[in-house]
């Protein structure tokens, strides 16, 4: 079946106009400026393009600082405060901690870990790992009022004796 010659004549028209009026628009409608690493290339081979600028070797020197003069009183006698205690964590059972040779106090106990108690004999609300370094800061008896002495993490592992709460060890 063929087209009437009236349809093949619009159909060419119309092809021929939209083909006109898209060829002047170009692929890349920025301009393009060349390659940017064009001056890096040239310098790495001596040959810098003269587009290139360069910084003189003085252009961020700085003035030399002066001589320190003599100490100045400010009213202190030169001794800082103590730092303030570490907040604490929580209370343990002392028995089942030891001091190391550095006098560092370490968790020990045969169970899955040490239940940290929010006061003495108390309900337990986390477990620390074996080897967890401890900072005494107070005692009651045989309990001890402890802060971490490092950063605490989850294992993901649960303390059976904890009743399901995660240990937790050095970062």
């Amino acid at each position: 079946m063929a087209l009437p010659k009236q349809k093949v004549t619009t159909m060419k028209i119309v092809s021929v106009l939209i083909i006109t009026l898209l060829a002047p628009i170009p692929a890349n409608a920025q301009p393009f400026y060349g390659d940017p690493y064009d001056g890096a290339r040239a310098a790495q081979w001596r040959w810098a393009p003269p587009n290139v600028w360069r910084a003189p070797f003085d252009a961020y020197a700085y003035a030399p600082l002066p001589p320190p003069g003599p100490p100045v009183d400010n009213g202190h006698s030169g001794d800082l405060p103590a730092p303030p205690p570490p907040p604490p964590m929580g209370w343990v059972y002392g028995p089942y901690t030891f001091a190391d040779s550095g006098g560092v106090v370490r968790v020990a106990v045969g169970a899955d870990g040490l239940n940290v108690r929010s006061t003495p004999d108390g309900f337990p609300f986390a477990a620390l790992a074996n080897g967890v370094p401890l900072i005494v800061l107070q005692q009651a008896g045989n309990w001890i009022l402890i802060a971490p002495a490092c950063n605490l993490t989850p294992t993901y592992t649960w303390s059976v004796t904890a009743g399901g709460i995660p240990l937790s060890v050095c970062f």
